[in-house]
């Protein structure tokens, strides 16, 4: 068999579990909104505003494009757009993380946000793109009493597309905050939420022992530096978390310096139970095809090592079982040759 193309990946069933909200939008959506709200671009011509010579230009940028979007119509139309490029990336199920903290000029209260975001990927899936369910972010940064209110929400609306409560925020700035917010994750179990916590990447190992043995979560986000600690990687490999892997998020970023640095294949070696996944496909642009397709060219993978990671990726989402079932089948009678 040939190499693996982009085409075989597209029609490969699969699911994407690390995706945010706040970094999966594209150019045209920020001159779009940048117009519409009478906002001048950061640099001409459009494309240059998504090339970053660092993490501080990053954050500049950041900061810029998250403030653009002001109702609940702008915000629906950004998690369209999203879950339509999902679907031309043959992305059969997404979970999609949203950090309320970042949409400074939002007009309304939380519950409205999280309407609006619902309200767009409800009307993508109407219009045959494929299913897209949220993760909602508190960041490290929230007190308990902040982080315990945004779970109040969610628990309040119990939206059905609503699916999991996570935590995000440089912990490398912050610190640890395991302690904080174990008591917030263990009400949000209780209620039958899934659990989610980016670790790994800003911090080390210690994170994400936080994120598995005080959050209780069965999925880390990053969870790359793992390969720092291994009695940690064997941990991770005897309790079956899933690792949600960003490969070029990573190395643009500045984490690693190269696809052939990164520790994904260590870690998937070892046994890990990794997904791949690309973090913010509109910022960073990149489509999960090219991730899988780069994997398969830098670590020398074949199609069963991705056909294991498709079916890694349903097996750890939070999508309806009955979606799950017909995933798994299809990935196990996909012809790689075909």
């Amino acid at each position: 068999m040939g190499s693996i193309t982009a085409d075989t990946v597209r029609r490969l069933p699969k699911a994407e579990l690390h995706l945010h909200l706040d970094s999966g939008f594209e150019v045209e959506d920020a001159v779009r909104l940048a117009t519409e709200n009478g906002v001048p671009l950061l640099k001409e011509p459009p494309d240059a505003m998504f090339d970053w010579e660092d993490l501080q230009e990053f954050l500049t940028f950041l900061d810029w494009v998250l403030c653009l979007p002001r109702d609940a119509e702008q915000v629906a139309s950004l998690s369209y757009s999203v879950a339509r490029r999902q679907g031309r990336s043959g992305v059969s199920y997404t979970d999609l993380m949203v950090s309320p903290i970042h949409w400074k000029n939002f007009d309304g209260p939380l519950e409205e946000f999280i309407a609006a975001v619902a309200s767009g990927l409800e009307d993508a899936e109407r219009d045959g793109y494929p299913p897209v369910y949220l993760s909602i972010s508190i960041s490290r940064k929230h007190s308990r009493a902040e982080a315990h209110a945004v779970l109040d929400t969610m628990l309040a609306m119990q939206h059905p597309r609503v699916a999991a409560l996570s935590i995000d925020g440089n912990e490398a700035l912050v610190g640890r905050t395991g302690d904080r917010f174990a008591p917030v994750f263990k009400r949000a179990r209780a209620a039958g939420l899934g659990i989610r916590a980016h670790a790994g990447e800003s911090s080390g190992p210690e994170g994400v022992w936080d994120a598995i043995d005080l959050l209780k979560t069965q999925r880390v986000d990053h969870g790359v530096r793992s390969v720092e600690d291994p009695e940690l990687v064997e941990e991770l490999v005897e309790r079956g978390i899933f690792l949600n892997v960003c490969p070029w998020s990573n190395v643009l970023l500045g984490l690693y310096p190269s696809r052939e640095s990164h520790p994904i294949r260590t870690l998937v070696d070892a046994g890990a139970r990794v997904t791949l996944n690309t973090d913010g496909s509109g910022f960073y642009r990149i489509t999960l095809e090219d991730e899988y397709v780069t994997a398969s060219e830098v670590y020398g993978w074949s199609s069963d090592v991705l056909r294991q990671l498709a079916r890694t990726s349903v097996e750890a989402s939070f999508c309806p079982d009955p979606l799950r079932a017909e995933l798994l089948a299809a990935i196990d009678a996909f012809d790689f040759g075909s």
